[in-house]
């Protein structure tokens, strides 16, 4: 199972499930994140932070330089690097498929990263619960499937 594939198709799910439902489900922060921002970013988070807020990024503006994240997507890792991939990359608003893909994959844990057995586990079971759980978003496998006549073949054993 390749788990970076297979946690984008969950989250890329769940995503698209919440974004239906027009309720997305929120993690409120015990300390707020801190994120030093540039002119352009501040100028960005201004004009979308009613934006953010439908898409469960609460925050508030620290100081000149700073944006203090108070909430954030539960399904969100790294809110930090979530709001400034959105205060880059243009129309924060738009939440069609490829834009929801681009964002599971952005949040998604990352190939070679360790999983415990129970997290990799209960990822596996995720997966299995998703509507079409053989492949992520953008089409890649989620699972293969390596038989012994795979391995003999690939052993000239056959």
């Amino acid at each position: 199972m390749d788990q970076h594939a297979a946690q984008e198709r969950i989250v890329f799910e769940a995503l698209i499930r919440q974004m239906d439902r027009g309720k997305v489900e929120v993690q409120n922060l015990l300390t707020p994140d801190l994120l030093k921002v540039s002119m352009v970013e501040m100028l960005a988070w201004e004009e979308s932070k009613e934006t953010l807020e439908k898409l469960g990024l609460s925050s508030t503006q620290f100081d000149k330089n700073t944006i203090a994240i108070h909430s954030c997507p539960a399904l969100l890792s790294d809110p930090l690097r979530a709001v400034r991939e959105l205060l880059a990359g243009g129309n924060i608003a738009r939440a069609d498929h490829a834009t929801l893909a681009r964002r599971a994959c952005r949040v998604s844990i990352r190939a070679g990263d360790s999983l415990k057995p129970s997290q990799a586990e209960f990822q596996k079971e995720q997966l299995l619960k998703c509507r079409d759980p053989f492949t992520c978003p953008h089409g890649r496998p989620t699972i293969i499937e390596i038989n012994e006549n795979f391995l003999d073949r690939q052993f000239f054993r056959t």
